[in-house]
């Protein structure tokens, strides 16, 4: 399980990160339309520990109108007792890992996921758990300076060597928030860590 005090080192840096990108937006209602995030692979629990940054503004915005969507009427509010019940859905759909067939590109899983949205609507269903995608676990929230901390913890879906590659998802914010910039630093197992820019249109990619 993630550790608060653990992640407050990460949090200094991810800030001033999130500051440096977005100075050149300080005329807007509020200074930075970004989502800064790190994901760290945590090999004893076999989970990534994930945090993100985010204006509790526009999270509520997001949720909101994705509610609104499915036709539930409820405005979102952070000070909610039931917000943390509210939010993982909306997570769950914007923010997650796919696996697919090596074979597959970018606009052929995009085409997919857009299917299986537009049936999950029918329906009028949760997202459901899939071998084939990652699931979230809601950790734990809190406020610093403005900005509202999400902590969760992602699976990973299992992969067949050389037959099957693991993309990733990040359109938090996205389609409700003009000149939205997500970004995700990725922290693997023995490996380099590494930086992943998503915006409208380039949401989806493929995991490094």
């Amino acid at each position: 399980m993630i550790s608060f005090s653990r992640l407050k080192t990460g949090h200094a840096i991810l800030l001033a990160l999130g500051l440096w990108m977005g100075f050149q937006s300080t005329l807007l209602a509020h200074p930075f339309h970004l989502c800064v995030g790190q994901m760290k692979w945590s090999s004893e629990n076999q989970v990534w520990e994930v945090s993100l940054r985010l204006h509790p503004q526009d999270l509520e915005t997001a949720m909101t109108a994705d509610l609104l969507a499915a036709n539930c009427s409820s405005k979102v509010s952070i000070d909610e007792s039931n917000f943390a019940e509210l939010a993982l859905p909306y997570f769950e759909k914007c923010f997650f890992l796919r696996r697919t067939p090596s074979a597959m590109n970018r606009n052929e899983l995009a085409a997919i996921l857009k299917q299986d949205a537009q049936e999950s609507e029918r329906k009028e269903s949760e997202h459901k758990e899939s071998a084939d995608r990652s699931s979230l676990k809601w950790i734990g929230m809190e406020q610093e300076r403005g900005w509202l901390w999400i902590h969760l913890e992602m699976s990973q879906p299992k992969l067949e060597s050389g037959r099957q590659k693991l993309w990733i998802s990040n359109a938090l914010l996205l389609s409700t928030v003009n000149k939205q910039e997500n970004t995700m630093s990725i922290q693997p197992d023995q490996r380099p860590k590494v930086s992943m820019q998503f915006r409208l249109g380039t949401e989806i990619q493929e995991m490094k």
